[in-house]
């Protein structure tokens, strides 16, 4: 289904669109080469069907818009700011990245975004399925790009079980239902089994969102059972066992001062952006600040490696400085904001979940590092086009009612 007002030609290089974007999601997890493609396949399309004109007549700006542009430009003017050091153009890749905010809000303002959402959540169960059988041989390309470590499987994985519960709520047949409660059980048994922490953070905190989502209002009391027990079971799960107590072990070492751990190398690169930002409060360090202040001390080998504070709000604190905080702070209160608004919509409920995903992986993670996860947050950021599409689509039902009266 598209928007109103296409019609013969542009009609079809819209459904094309449409394809090329579940192309787009569908590779997301599984290979940046063809996510790539497929973006760019589904641009030229959306632009050969008059997509743009379309969008820009039924535009409306949302609240992610003003901070989205700063966030886009700070990386230029922090350049402008400070020495490049040896990777002068690789920050410009958080500013052109948003391209794909641009350009996926324009396209789902004109088409639904279900096939897109199921077309993910095909990924996310093929890479899943790769992590899991021991036999590698049936996959033809490059192992799966969410495998890339396992930080990336887990926030794939608790994507995946919060975007099923949220289709499962919007299902009316049983059968896909099921479908949807099997998947959310596979991902769940895969966070369990995996080591990745912050999927587990991620699900353990929307847990009550989540079994809600598989509830009507009057199963409450059933819902608070299934997430007493949801926990319960995550928490039991060996590996989740494993990495308490390795938790627990990081703690214990850190009170001898020894650092050289998980959790130790985590504190520590979170204080050192902490100082960077207290050094440089207005402007930041720019894109060399923070790695020249963590080599700066005596580090091992693998402490060497870390260029980032494996936190988001600490990155763009520590990197742009005030103005880059309050700006990624702006953006994330934008889209909890619109979600929380739109929340009974199969649309605004997606925003919404993003939203929160986005905001509690953002405090174990910088997620706007690395091409996969840059990709993924870009894109469900663009997602926000589908509220202009649902909006429109009564209007439209309501002008065709009157024509045809």
């Amino acid at each position: 289904m598209t928007s109103e007002g296409f019609q013969g030609q542009p009609v079809k290089l819209l459904n094309a669109t449409q394809k090329a974007y579940a192309a787009a999601f569908f590779f997301l997890p599984l290979s940046k080469a063809l996510l790539f493609i497929a973006l760019g396949i589904a641009i030229i399309l959306f632009a050969a069907g008059g997509g743009f004109s379309h969008a820009a007549r039924s535009w409306r700006s949302l609240p992610w818009a003003k901070p989205a542009a700063i966030l886009a430009l700070l990386p230029v003017l922090s350049l402008l700011i400070h020495p490049a050091g040896h990777k002068p153009f690789s920050q410009l890749e958080n500013c052109y990245y948003w391209v794909i905010a641009v350009m996926t809000f324009l396209a789902a303002s004109q088409v639904r975004v279900l096939p897109w959402m199921r077309a993910l959540l095909c990924g996310i169960f093929v890479g899943f399925c790769y992590a899991q059988l021991p036999y590698k041989g049936w996959w033809p390309l490059d192992p799966p790009s969410l495998i890339a470590n396992y930080i990336l499987y887990s926030q794939f994985l608790a994507i995946g079980v919060v975007l099923l519960s949220i289709l499962y709520k919007f299902e009316s047949s049983k059968g896909i239902r099921a479908v949807y409660a099997a998947g959310i059980a596979l991902f769940f048994f895969g966070l369990s089994a995996g080591m990745g922490r912050t999927g587990m953070w991620v699900v353990l905190v929307l847990l009550p969102f989540i079994i809600t989502n598989l509830f009507a209002k009057q199963n409450r009391a059933k819902a608070a059972l299934l997430c007493v027990a949801a926990s319960v079971a995550l928490l039991m799960a060996p590996n989740v066992q494993k990495r308490i107590r390795d938790a627990a072990s990081d703690v214990q070492l850190m009170q001898h001062n020894v650092t050289q751990t998980s959790l130790g190398y985590r504190l520590e690169m979170w204080k050192t952006a902490w100082e960077v930002f207290r050094a440089h409060p207005l402007v930041g360090g720019g894109p060399t600040g923070f790695e020249t202040a963590w080599t700066s001390q005596s580090r091992g080998d693998e402490a060497k490696s870390f260029v980032e504070p494996h936190n988001a709000f600490l990155f763009y604190a520590s990197f742009y400085g005030i103005f880059g905080l309050l700006a990624l702070l702006w953006l994330y209160g934008a889209l909890l904001w619109t979600g929380w608004q739109q929340r009974r919509s199969f649309e605004g409920r997606i925003v919404f979940a993003f939203a929160l995903v986005l905001v509690l992986c953002s405090f174990t993670n910088t997620v706007f590092m690395g091409a996969v996860s840059r990709s993924w947050v870009m894109m469900f950021i663009g997602l926000q086009g589908a509220l202009l599409y649902a909006a429109s689509a009564p209007a439209a039902a309501r002008k065709l009612k009157a024509t045809t009266a």
